[in-house]
C-alpha cells in the first residue's frame, strides 16, 4: 500500500481520497461459524427433516452478531428470481416476502426458439449470478434467501461452495440495508424434498420458472435454524489518486486494480515450505498496468475529464473494497462515466487481439475497438461467456453502481504461436500458479511484451473515454441500465 502511494506520487498523481490523502479504509468484519445446527424443515403435515451443515446445505448471516436464530420462517419458491423491466420479466408478482425465506434457482432462464437472445442466452447476466438473488430477496423483506444447486445451473460441484463454509467469512463490517439473518444453498435432493412438498418434481419447477407466467409458490414446509459464530474487525485500505481535468473536471474515468491477494499459509512455511501467496500475474500484474497507465496519462496533455486511479483491498473476499468505494465514492457516480478495471494482466506474449469483458454490455465497446485500433490489434469477444467473468472481478461494484465499465483480457491469437496455446497456458496457469505459491514473477517462464500491449490499449481507452465528451450507456437490457437512469434522475431534480 505504501509502495503504491509512493509510485502515485512521485508520478505526480494527487491524493484521492476524501481526507486529503491517498488512503482510503475499508472496515472488516470476519465471521467464522462456532457451532451450526441442523437446518430444521417442518412440512405442515409430516416429520421435519433435519439437514446437516455442509454436505445438505451451508449457510452464512449479513449480520454482525455472533448468534443467529431462525425460527418456523416460511419458505415461497420464486423460480429464477429475477426483475427486470429491460426483459419484462417478474418472478414475484407482487408476493410478499417479508419475514419469508425465499428459494431460487441460480443462473438466468434459458432462451427459447422464440427467443434466442433472452437472457442474452449463452452468456451469464448479472441477474443470474447468485449476489444478485441475494439482493433481490433483502430489496423484498426476505429474512432468508436459499439457493438450489444443481451442477448445470451453478457450474460447478457443490464440493466448491461447501469447502469454506467452516471458515472465516469476510465482509463489509456495516451489513447491508435489509440483512438477511441467513443466506445459502442447499443441495439438488433437498431441493427436491421440497418441490415434493408441494407436488413438483425439479423438472416441473424448472419448466415453470422458464416462463414469464411464472407464479411464486408458497411451500407447505417452514425452516428454523440456529448458528454461533465468532467475530473479529479489521481494517484494509484502498489507493486512491487523482489527475484533475482540464475542460470537464466535474466527470471521471475510473481506473482500478486489486492489490490483495490470499495471505501466507502459515502450515506450508511451518513445514518448510514456501506458503507465500505472491499473486504476480494476480493482481502484480494489474496493479504495474494501473501505474504504467498513470505515469503515462499524467506526462501527456491533461485529459478533459478527471482520471482517478484507485487499488483496491479485498477483492479476493468477496470484491469488498470495491464495493466499500462504490458505497462511499470520493467522485460521484453518476459523474463518473466509466470504469477501466485491469486484473490477471496476459504475461503470455503478444497478441493480435485483445478482449475486453462487459464491453459489449454498454456502448464501451466502440471505445475500446478504436483503442485496440491503436495497436494494431482488434477486439475478440469473450469466448467463455456463460463463465460470468464480468462479475468476478472489481469493476462489478461499478456496474452494480450504475458505471458503465469493462475489465481488459487477455485476446487468443498469440504472436507465432500455434492454434490451441491461448488455452494451454490459460489451463496451465489455472492448474499450476492460480491462487497458489507458485504465482511467482518469472522472467523466463512470465514474458512482459503481452502486457505492455494491455497497458497501452487500456491507456487509449481511458483517455479516449476521458477526452470523447460522449457518456457511454448501458444496454436497455443490462440489469445495470435501471440503476443508471435513477441516478441520473435524482440528479436532474
Amino acid at each position: 500500500i505504501a509502495y503504491i502511494a509512493s509510485q502515485m506520487q512521485a508520478t505526480g498523481l494527487e491524493p484521492g481520497a476524501a481526507d486529503g490523502t491517498f488512503f482510503q479504509q475499508v472496515p472488516l468484519l470476519g465471521s467464522t461459524p462456532v457451532s451450526v445446527g441442523n437446518l430444521a424443515l417442518v412440512p405442515d403435515d409430516g416429520e421435519p427433516v433435519l439437514l446437516d451443515f455442509v454436505n445438505q446445505f451451508i449457510a452464512s448471516t449479513d449480520h454482525d452478531t455472533t448468534a443467529i436464530s431462525v425460527e418456523g420462517a416460511e419458505l415461497v419458491f420464486v423460480g429464477y428470481g429475477i426483475s427486470n423491466p429491460g426483459y419484462e420479466w417478474d418472478d414475484y408478482k407482487d408476493v410478499d416476502l417479508t419475514g419469508r425465506i425465499m428459494v431460487s434457482f441460480v443462473n438466468d432462464p434459458p432462451a427459447t426458439e422464440a427467443e434466442p437472445n433472452l437472457f442474452q442466452a449463452d452468456t451469464l447476466t448479472y441477474n443470474g449470478r447468485w449476489t444478485y438473488k441475494y439482493e433481490e430477496a433483502r430489496r423484498r423483506g426476505a429474512v432468508g434467501a436459499l439457493l438450489i444447486h444443481t451442477g448445470p445451473t451453478a457450474g460447478y460441484p457443490f464440493l466448491v461452495l461447501s469447502g469454506g463454509a467452516r471458515g472465516e467469512q469476510i465482509s463489509l463490517a456495516t451489513p447491508p440495508e435489509n440483512a438477511l439473518d441467513v443466506k445459502g444453498w442447499i443441495t439438488q435432493p433437498v431441493a427436491e424434498q421440497l418441490l415434493a412438498a408441494a407436488g413438483l418434481t425439479l423438472d416441473d419447477a424448472f419448466a415453470m420458472a422458464a416462463t414469464r407466467e411464472f407464479e411464486p409458490v408458497p411451500l407447505p414446509v417452514r425452516a428454523s435454524l440456529e448458528m454461533t459464530f465468532e467475530t473479529r474487525r479489521f481494517t484494509g485500505t484502498n489507493v486512491i489518486g487523482k489527475i484533475t481535468g482540464d475542460a470537464a473536471p466535474d466527470e471521471a474515468v475510473i481506473v482500478t486494480a486489486h492489490h490483495d491477494h490470499l495471505g501466507i499459509d502459515a502450515d506450508r512455511v511451518a513445514a518448510g515450505d514456501d506458503g507465500i501467496y505472491n499473486g504476480a500475474v494476480d493482481n502484480a500484474s494489474g496493479v504495474a498496468m494501473l501505474l504504467e497507465m498513470a505515469a503515462a496519462i499524467a506526462s501527456g496533455p491533461t485529459p478533459d475529464r478527471s482520471v482517478y486511479f484507485l487499488t483496491l483491498s479485498a477483492e479476493e473476499s468477496g470484491l469488498l473494497g470495491a464495493a466499500h468505494y462504490a458505497e462511499n465514492p470520493v467522485f460521484p457516480l453518476v459523474n463518473t462515466i466509466a470504469n477501466v478495471n485491469v486484473d490477471s494482466g496476459n504475461m503470455y506474449g503478444p497478441t493480435t487481439d485483445i478482449v475486453g469483458i462487459g464491453a459489449e454490455r454498454s456502448e464501451m465497446l466502440p471505445l475500446l475497438r478504436q483503442a485496440a485500433a491503436g495497436e494494431d490489434m482488434t477486439v475478440t469477444p469473450d469466448n467463455q461467456p456463460n463463465q460470468g467473468l464480468f462479475f468476478r472481478s472489481d469493476q462489478l461494484a461499478f456496474a452494480r453502481a450504475g458505471v458503465p465499465a469493462v475489465f481488459i483480457n487477455t485476446g487468443v491469437d498469440f504472436v507465432g504461436k500455434p492454434e490451441g496455446y491461448a488455452a494451454q497456458v490459460k489451463a496451465d496457469y489455472r492448474r499450476e500458479r492460480y491462487h497458489q505459491p507458485a504465482d511467482e514473477y518469472d522472467p523466463e517462464t512470465l514474458p512482459l511484451g503481452g502486457l505492455v500491449q494491455q497497458t497501452k490499449v487500456a491507456t487509449r481507452l481511458t483517455c479516449g473515454s476521458a477526452d470523447s465528451g460522449i457518456r457511454p450507456a448501458w444496454k436497455p437490457s443490462e440489469a445495470f441500465a435501471e440503476t443508471r437512469a435513477r441516478a441520473e434522475r435524482l440528479a436532474d431534480m
